[in-house]
């Protein structure tokens, strides 16, 4: 995926929008601008999968342990897919996010033990922990797929981590909405091609796309539906 400086993507912007921004919006500041490009790209790298920034991480995990630490390399927020691999074995089993309320007896202990883990949850009490159901009655470990973390966007040469050209896109559709402009849908639709080029059709598990404009949460226990929106 090409990159490049956050000076660079402003100038970009510009050159998108720059013909629908006003002084009294006062939309075309170079703080400004930084602000929403740094923004922006924050909320595509969490909406999406991206194929050429997935990594793993893999946790032991021993019997009768339910309440598990994460990898430091891999926190919760970088997390897509998880699956489980009993010990001795070299089957993984995709767990899916999110339990119900039952699954968790009235004295904080699982439901249930099994050789094959099938759900997973951050523990939610601790940042660092996460929770998986059944209880293994079998050691084994969990592998983790996940986002590289985004580089830093605020001195003039930090390095974007997503496509330029779909930041500067993004930024540009919204700055034109804003004003109201004319050709705003045609940079939003701009946006959504360029989008679905770079995904290759390969979306998260923790945020599936529907529409190219929305995403999905979790599908699997309970539905939280967000909006990505210009």
């Amino acid at each position: 995926m090409a990159v490049d400086t956050l000076i660079n993507l402003v100038e970009a912007v510009r050159s998108e929008a720059g013909h629908a921004l006003t002084p009294s919006q006062g939309l075309n500041s170079e703080k400004t601008l930084k602000k929403l490009i740094a923004r922006t790209e924050k909320e595509l790298w969490t909406a999406f999968t991206w194929p050429t920034l997935l990594i793993r991480a893999q946790v032991d995990v021993q019997k009768d342990q339910y309440r598990v630490a994460y990898r430091p390399q891999l926190p919760y927020d970088q997390i897509r897919e998880a699956y489980w691999c009993a010990a001795g074995s070299d089957h993984f089993v995709k767990m899916d996010y999110g339990f119900f309320e039952d699954c968790i007896k009235a004295d904080g202990t699982n439901s249930t033990t099994s050789p094959t883990v099938q759900l997973w949850e951050d523990d939610g009490a601790d940042d660092t922990l996460f929770r998986i159901w059944p209880t293994p009655s079998v050691s084994g470990f969990v592998r983790f797929r996940g986002m590289r973390p985004l580089n830093s966007l605020i001195n003039d040469d930090d390095v974007c981590t997503l496509d330029p050209t779909l930041i500067t896109l993004r930024v540009a559709a919204e700055l034109l909405t804003r004003a109201k402009a004319e050709d705003a849908q045609v940079k939003m639709q701009s946006f959504q091609r360029h989008l679905q080029k770079l995904l290759a059709n390969k979306v998260s598990d923790k945020h599936k796309v529907s529409t190219f404009g929305s995403f999905g949460g979790y599908r699997t226990r309970f539905t939280r539906t967000q909006r990505f929106i210009v």
